[in-house]
């Protein structure tokens, strides 16, 4: 018990120095505390800006096709998806466009592949999913609503 007191005895011993020792008028802290806000600041606007090159990055890569794949053109319309139904194995990419008057997506499964498009294509709207195809079958769908059910799906073959 001795040992607690005499330890926060000495903390607030330590503390009422450090006060004492800063013998600055509030103004100089003042322009202190401002000084390092704008120094955080700083730093906060090289990250946001940083992400936001990143982003632009990403961007870039979902319309452009990686130079050494295969390019496959795929067509969305209402109740439809146009493209060869026999591909084969490596790296593809699907450079697909929205040609329909509605919202849609293109999504791959099989093989242990499943992906899609993080954000829907609008009408004449055209992005790139770059994949690693390997043998075997896959389908290929629109994941909007019900549009896969309402045609917007086929079975692929890979060689």
């Amino acid at each position: 018990m001795k040992t607690h007191i005499m330890l926060s005895f000495v903390a607030a011993s330590a503390l009422a120095l450090a006060a004492q020792a800063d013998d600055r008028t509030l103004g100089e802290k003042t322009s202190d505390a401002l000084g390092k806000a704008k120094e955080n600041a700083k730093e906060a606007g090289r990250a946001i800006a940083d992400s936001t090159r990143k982003a632009a990055e990403k961007v870039t890569d979902a319309v452009t096709p990686d130079a050494d794949a295969r390019k496959i053109e795929v067509r969305l319309t209402e109740h439809q998806i146009s493209m060869p139904k026999s591909l084969e194995a490596g790296k593809t990419a699907f450079v697909v466009t929205n040609s329909g008057t509605e919202k849609h997506n293109f999504g791959i499964e099989g093989q242990g592949l499943d992906k899609k498009f993080m954000l829907n294509l609008g009408p004449n709207d055209t992005k790139t999913l770059n994949v690693d195809l390997k043998p075997g079958t896959y389908k290929v769908f629109c994941p909007v609503g019900e549009h896969a059910a309402d045609g917007m799906s086929l079975n692929i073959t890979v060689k």
